[in-house]
């Protein structure tokens, strides 16, 4: 359910400077796009990817490069489903507990419903902004000698 996927795309180096690379990105076809759509609106222009240098490439070579998508079901999880569940525990934790000293049930209801509803958007935001730095993969240079490698990874 929450698994990730390689994206493999042939490019053309532009420029190297230093220890990045600018790559030219060759059009695919729509099959070859269907896992990512991550460049579905630009159609009509060059697209340009910076990775990391590789040693032994220079400008003008057909290279393939790779990057992971993950699955955005644990995503979708978090933002949709954890606040729900919360705002319903939330309200039965109002309903049975009179933890916040309201005498009103309905307004107990209410107010609990809303606070671990707002704290489990709090706690989602925190989550998202740790594992983002631990699961962004950069895309890199994965075969540098298209001519062999290309009927392998787009065929």
């Amino acid at each position: 359910m929450f698994k990730q996927t390689q994206v493999k795309e042939a490019g053309i180096i532009k420029r190297i400077n230093g220890n990045r690379t600018t790559i030219e990105l060759v059009k695919q076809t729509a099959e070859n796009c269907k896992s990512c759509s991550g460049c579905a609106e630009v159609k009509s222009s060059s697209q340009y990817l910076e990775v990391e240098t590789v040693p032994g490439i220079k400008e003008g070579q057909l290279v393939v490069t790779q990057k992971t998508i993950h699955s955005p079901y644990k995503s979708i999880m978090l933002v949709f489903v954890f606040p729900l569940i919360s705002l319903l525990v939330g309200s039965y934790v109002g309903q049975n507990y009179n933890i916040l000293s309201i005498t009103s049930k309905d307004i107990r209801i209410i107010v609990c419903g809303f606070i671990f509803f707002m704290s489990s958007l709090v706690i989602a935001g925190i989550y998202d902004k740790m594992s983002k730095s631990k699961t962004t993969t950069p895309q890199k240079i994965i075969s540098d000698n298209l001519h062999n490698s290309y009927d392998t990874v787009f065929k």
